[in-house]
């Protein structure tokens, strides 16, 4: 989600690795769920350094989510329209807080796991590599990418975190915000997952086969305080200006995401 002060907060799947702070009578005044931390800093901060001065001061336990019947585990992301970004991870039963220069986030592990692997990939270039001289003979690239060869291409959090920061540093810096906003969804397209190819082994209580695919993608203008999306069965980019809300109403307003792709005929 984002608020009207350009600041964006985003809750990411965090399995295995989430472990929370222990929770004491003593602090339910200052205790949150852990699905609630996105909504509890847009509905309180401007941004980032805000966020980094705060989270400190609020217990997030490991809460059993009445519909699912257990505790999810999650770790969050934040940016604001300055650019700055950090990652807020309950590891070990304690907050942690990182500076996130490069701006991604996927799932486990930890964050900084996913730092320090970046460092297997010093070899990656968006720029594709010269020819090589093996004695007489001249080895050339097949064709565009080489610099990139053997980028991981799979959809594990680790790969895809290589893959996001692969990508978003090497895109040619956008002229306007609607051209951020493309780029943004042209990134993204490498991470859309098509049903059936991430299956689990099980099947579930009516024999369904369990696949995980990308159920909607979404991208935020921070200047302009405009949400962008698109989902699995419309890939038409859809728009909410926050801006163009009622800042100050009193009810929830819902706004369907629902709809099929219009496949639009061209024949003359």
């Amino acid at each position: 989600g984002l608020n009207e002060k350009g600041l964006a907060a985003g809750m990411f799947y965090f399995p295995a690795s989430a472990r929370y702070m222990p929770y004491t009578a003593a602090d339910a005044g200052k205790t949150i769920a852990q699905w609630e931390v996105p909504s509890w800093i847009l509905e309180n901060f401007d941004s980032v350094e805000e966020v980094k001065a705060n989270i400190g001061g609020i217990v997030v336990p490991a809460v059993v989510f009445g519909g699912w019947g257990f505790a999810p585990e999650a770790h969050y992301i934040v940016h604001d329209a300055s650019g700055k970004s950090i990652v807020i991870e309950y590891t070990g039963g304690k907050l942690n807080v990182y500076d996130n220069p490069l701006g991604v986030l996927t799932n486990s592990p930890a964050f900084d796991w996913h730092m320090t692997n970046l460092r297997n990939y010093v070899n990656f270039s968006m720029t594709n590599v010269p020819p090589v001289k093996l004695g007489s003979i001249k080895l050339e690239p097949f064709g565009q990418g080489s610099g990139m060869l053997g980028l991981p291409g799979d959809f594990t959090p680790p790969s895809r975190f290589v893959r996001a920061v692969a990508f978003s540093q090497s895109v040619f810096t956008p002229k306007t915000g609607n051209d951020a906003v493309l780029e943004a969804f042209h990134v993204l397209n490498q991470f859309d997952i098509p049903k059936g190819a991430a299956r689990e082994h099980e099947k579930d209580a009516h024999g369904n086969i369990l696949a995980d695919y990308t159920i909607w993608t979404a991208a935020s203008d921070l200047k302009a305080k405009q949400y962008f999306f698109r989902t699995y069965e419309n890939s038409q980019i859809r728009m909410v200006d926050l801006m163009k809300m009622n800042l100050d109403a009193k009810d929830i307003v819902k706004i369907s995401i629902k709809g099929d792709e219009i496949i639009k005929p061209l024949n003359p």
